[in-house]
Order: structure tokens, then C-alpha cells, then sequence
């Protein structure tokens, strides 16, 4: 959300970053639209409502959250945009199965998706439109489509663009013109001059699905619709263009041509792809009956470990889901709140005003995780530099208390934290987590929390007994079920074994 990450580099020039063009194809300096070099616009498409999320949306979503989140943490003033698609096929088909109207369903299924992106995590964006609520700008850049002779409108009141009057179709998925079929989503009609031509306005009556325009009641084609809503909210140039991988072609390709057509200016300098997240390496879809939603993943994993999950790779990457992935993603974040508690215990008497921000310490940790994240929003490499810190904070817990050592331990904290919140990870208070943690993890490991405190107990009094042979094969008895027992002042206090490499 806008002006809710504290930014990294206040008061100086934003930090230079790096990005992967999907349009030129290469890695390059980004450098905003801006003449300040400070402002920078983001639009990404986000989810057609026809039904719940699943957990392939939440990895574009959780994606473009973190790129958003460390502009504005590298010192850019970020207005983001994403859209909801209200309009559409499949939005219709659905509610006549439903028996409701096209509107009543999508207004349900965009506060079940506001639900899950809360549930994950995921900010919301400066400006959310929906494309019902934007049809005279899309008439309006339809109009100005068919005066520049892009577009045309047939007799039965339908509207296509003309893709051979762009000479540079085909310029962001590298396809040639004469080698295209359309693929599209649009209603296929038999008035097109071109096979190739694609849908602006269709022609329909659908109740709550349909409006009047120049040409009749009907509704907007897919591709207008983000055309006009980024122009709308953006301008007629803006920065960066966020979407899945499977949106290039053609639906991005054809944002492409009517902008520039209809605008007559650049559309969006730089073309961001996330990858996508795939069961046995087929794509996870609604369509496809293989999806599993957010709020089903929610019923067994925290949301956190969902995002650890995604940020372990890159943006860019595809994503094989696993439940054993997940189940390492669980115990890693395990191991990062368990550091932080005993971070936060061992600086417990550092003053509250001392929050190691100052600290030479907490300024390497931070340029670490720019150096991360400036190379193309790489989140492993932010990870992988976090992890020598993790373990130092470990080491420093375990030696005597001094003021220098309590007062790093301080800044290693805050400095985890920081990342934390660029990331979507360790947002909670460490004891809250760790228990939440440890008590989903449990039935994975085939033990309860009762046979875990029979053991302790068992342990105790073999110990206090002096029948030590019992009490270290009560021990080891835990052990075997991947639970560490630890002693201390207060007593004996149990945890799951894990470490940075789970």
C-alpha cells in the first residue's frame, strides 16, 4: 500500500536497480518515466472473478506485492495498480449455472479475493478498478481506435482492431504476424476483414453484463479492458507492465498495439513476467480442475510459509508445487522466529531507545539485502545473504551477555525484521508464530504435544531419580520424532529440529 513501507534510503536518490525486459529481452538499468527519477507506475493484471483464488494467483500477487514493496523501500514513490475482471465469459457462464446475475457473482468473488490477498499478506494496491465500473473509458479509447483507422465496427455492432495496420506486432512474445493464429479469448465473429483481428466491443445483452455504446448494447473485449484502465489511472505511458508468463501472447501483445495505436505515445517501457506455478509440471488453473485455493492451502500451512515458498525462488522462475516444499518452507520459517525470540530475549535489556538501526551491523545486513534485491528483485539471493546473520545472531545468544554482543543482537534483529517486512515474512510476534508453527508442524512429525510433555516429564524424573540412562533415552525417544529438548533457568523447553538448510 502506498506510503506503507518505510523506505530504505530516506532522504537520498532512490537505489539503481535492474530489471528483466521481457520487451527487449534482456536484463537492464531501469530508469523511470520520470524526469526525477523518483515516480514510478505499476500496473499488473490481476484475477478474473469467476471463482476463489487459488494458489497460482497468490504467486503473481505475492511477486509483484514484493517488487512494489522494495521500490518503495529503495526509495521510488510507487503508485501501483491492479485490476479486477468483472466482466467476462466465464464470469456469465458461472452465474447462469449459479442462477444468479454476471454482477452479483463477481461482487461476491472480488470480496472472497480482497479476503485471501489480506489472508497472504498482500497489500493492496493504490487503485484496484474493476472494469465494469470503467466502460466509458474503454468506449472512449475504442473511439478513438476506430478515428485513427486501427479499428472498425461491423453491421452487427461488434468492434475489431486491425493487427496488420501495427507494424510492430508481435514485438513482445517475438511472434511474426503471417505465423499467428488468434488464440484469444474473444467470441469469434464472421464479419472480421482479418482472421488476425481481435475483439474490442462485442455485441450482447446479458443483464448486469452489458451496456450501450456507439454500436449497440454490448460488452468490451478482454485485451481493451486493461488498455484502458492503465491509461486511465497511469497515463498514456507508464513504467512497468506485471503478469504471468502466459499472458504475453496474446493478451499483453494486443495491450501493446491498441495503447500505442490509440494513444499514439509508448505503452509501458518495461514488461515484467512472473512465472508459473505448476502440480507434475502441468500449470495449475481454474480451467484445467487442478487448482488448489488459497483458503484450502490456509487450512494446513500459515500464510507465511505460502510466501516463503514463492520468494525462495525468483519472480521468474517456475514454481513445481510439493507438499514437501511447503513442509521445508514451514520449518524454515521455524527457525528464522525461533532466532529472532532468542534474539530479541538476549537484547532484552538493550534501552528501547537503542533500536539498532545506528549500528554498523544493521547498515550490513541492509546494503546485503540491496544488493539482493537492486539485481532484478532476486529474493533468493536476499534470502541467502540473510542467512549468515541468522546464524551469527544464534552464536551470539549462546555466549555470556556484554553490552556490544547484546547490542548486535539488537541490530541483527531489526535488521531481520526490516527485510521481513520488504519480503511479507516474520511479521508476527515471534512467540505467537513459533506456536502456531510447532503446533501445525506436529502431526507431521506423528506425535502430540501431550506425548511431548510425557517425555519431558518422564525425563525429569529419571533425572531426578539419578537414573540418567533413562533419562537420555527419553531423550533420544523425542529425538527420534524431530523434537529438541532444552534446558534452561525456567526449566525444560521442547522445539522442532530444524535449521536454515530444511
Amino acid at each position: 500500500m502506498k506510503g506503507s513501507m518505510t523506505s530504505g534510503t530516506a532522504g537520498k536518490a532512490p537505489r539503481p536497480v535492474t530489471v528483466t525486459n521481457t520487451l527487449t529481452g534482456r536484463k537492464e538499468a531501469f530508469r523511470t518515466l520520470d524526469p526525477a527519477g523518483r515516480k514510478v507506475g505499476i500496473y499488473a493484471c490481476g484475477v478474473t472473478v469467476y471463482d476463489d483464488c487459488h494458489i497460482g494467483h497468490a504467486m503473481q500477487a505475492i511477486f509483484f506485492d514484493v517488487i512494489r514493496n522494495y521500490l518503495t523501500f529503495a526509495g521510488y514513490d510507487v503508485t501501483y495498480v491492479r485490476n479486477f475482471t468483472d466482466v467476462d465469459d466465464k464470469i456469465i457462464n458461472r452465474a447462469k449455472d449459479r442462477g444468479i446475475s454476471p454482477a452479483k457473482l463477481a461482487s461476491d468473488m472480488i470480496h472472497r479475493a480482497e479476503r485471501d490477498m489480506t489472508a497472504i499478506g498482500v497489500a493492496k494496491a493504490d487503485h484496484e478498478p474493476r472494469v465494469s465500473l470503467m466502460i466509458p473509458e474503454i468506449i472512449r479509447m475504442i473511439e478513438s481506435l476506430i478515428a485513427r483507422g486501427s479499428a472498425y465496427p461491423t453491421k452487427s455492432g461488434d468492434v475489431y482492431y486491425r493487427v496488420r495496420r501495427k507494424s510492430d506486432y508481435g514485438k513482445l512474445s517475438g511472434r511474426k504476424i503471417d505465423q499467428l493464429r488468434t488464440g484469444t479469448r474473444d467470441i469469434a465473429g464472421g464479419e472480421k476483414e482479418d482472421e488476425l483481428d481481435f475483439t474490442l466491443w462485442k455485441t450482447d445483452a446479458v443483464p448486469d453484463a452489458s451496456w450501450p455504446s456507439p454500436w449497440g448494447v454490448g460488452r468490451p473485449g478482454w485485451h481493451i479492458e486493461c488498455s484502458a484502465m492503465s491509461k486511465a489511472l497511469l497515463g498514456d505511458s507508464f513504467d512497468i507492465h506485471g503478469g504471468g508468463r502466459d499472458l504475453v501472447f496474446p493478451h499483453h501483445e494486443n495491450e501493446i498495439a491498441q495503447s500505442e495505436s490509440a494513444n499514439a505515445a509508448p505503452y509501458a517501457s518495461v514488461w515484467m513476467h512472473s512465472g508459473l506455478l505448476t502440480i507434475e509440471d502441468q500449470k495449475m488453473s481454474k480451467s484445467l480442475g487442478n487448482h488448489i485455493s488459497i483458503q484450502k492451502f490456509l487450512e494446513s500451512f500459515p500464510a507465511e510459509v505460502l510466501r516463503l515458498g514463492f520468494v525462495q525462488h525468483h519472480y521468474g522462475s517456475n514454481v513445481d508445487f510439493s507438499r514437501a516444499v511447503f513442509l521445508s518452507c514451514h520449518r524454515r520459517l521455524l527457525y528464522f522466529y525461533e532466532t529472532l525470540a532468542a534474539l530479541d530475549a538476549f537484547a532484552a535489556e538493550v534501552a528501547p531507545s537503542e533500536d539498532g538501526t545506528a549500528h554498523p551491523t544493521y547498515a550490513a545486513i541492509i546494503e546485503e539485502f540491496h544488493k539482493a534485491m537492486s539485481d532484478d528483485f532476486s529474493t533468493p539471493q536476499a534470502l541467502g545473504a540473510l542467512s549468515p546473520w541468522l546464524r551469527k545472531g544464534r552464536e551470539l545468544c549462546t555466549g555470556k551477555k556484554a553490552a556490544p554482543k547484546m547490542s548486535e543482537a539488537r541490530a541483527i534483529a531489526t535488521g531481520v525484521r526490516t527485510i521481513g517486512r520488504v519480503l511479507g515474512l516474520m511479521t508476527q510476534a515471534p512467540e505467537t508464530a513459533i506456536r502456531d508453527l510447532k503446533t501445525r508442524l506436529l502431526p507431521e512429525l506423528k506425535i502430540t504435544e501431550a506425548e511431548i510433555e510425557a517425555g519431558i516429564a518422564a525425563r525429569r524424573d529419571a533425572r531426578a531419580a539419578k537414573d540418567f540412562a533413562a533419562a537420555d533415552a527419553a531423550r533420544a525417544a523425542l529425538a527420534q520424532c524431530g523434537i529438541e529438548l532444552r534446558d534452561g533457568p525456567s526449566g525444560t523447553s521442547w522445539s522442532i529440529r530444524v535449521s536454515l538448510d530444511d
